[in-house]
């Protein structure tokens, strides 16, 4: 990343990893989407590229679905004229942290998961029930109506 230093690029990295935390993608994701292989998309969120290419950085802001001022922001920091900041973390999520971000993302996929599992058990019991009232219901006309008839 020309003109940055190393701690542009950790901070760019960090950045790169709170977008794609954000969009919940995994790296796999972001590099089946970009185009990119998950060894570059790592080393572009981790500190093991000392140059971003522009066309990198391009395919990535396409699969994060990044808006212009991400863009922007990011290709600033990439060339070293900017620096990232506290604005940069705030926004639709805290920044990421160093380990466990994926977890914390997965644990937040298994709750989601167990809640529409609920949902779907409370719907089904839901039908049951109606199913019965209506049973019970039809029933009971239907008594009403041979009691009329004699």
């Amino acid at each position: 990343m020309p003109g940055g230093t190393d701690t542009d690029q950790r901070a760019l990295g960090a950045l790169l990893r709170r977008w794609r935390e954000r969009a919940l993608l995994t790296q796999e994701d972001v590099a089946e989407r970009s185009g990119l292989s998950v060894r570059t998309v790592r080393r572009l969120e981790g500190d093991g590229l000392p140059r971003a290419r522009s066309t990198s950085l391009r395919l990535l802001a396409e699969a994060l679905g990044l808006d212009r001022a991400d863009r922007a922001r990011m290709a600033a920091i990439a060339r070293g004229t900017a620096r990232v900041t506290g604005h940069d973390w705030t926004g639709h999520s805290a920044p990421a942290p160093e380990r466990g971000g994926r977890t914390r993302t997965r644990d937040g996929l298994a709750r989601a998961h167990d809640a529409l599992g609920h949902a779907e058990h409370a719907c089904r019991d839901g039908r049951e029930a109606l199913s019965v009232l209506i049973a019970d219901s039809l029933a009971s006309t239907q008594e009403n109506l041979s009691d009329e008839v004699l």
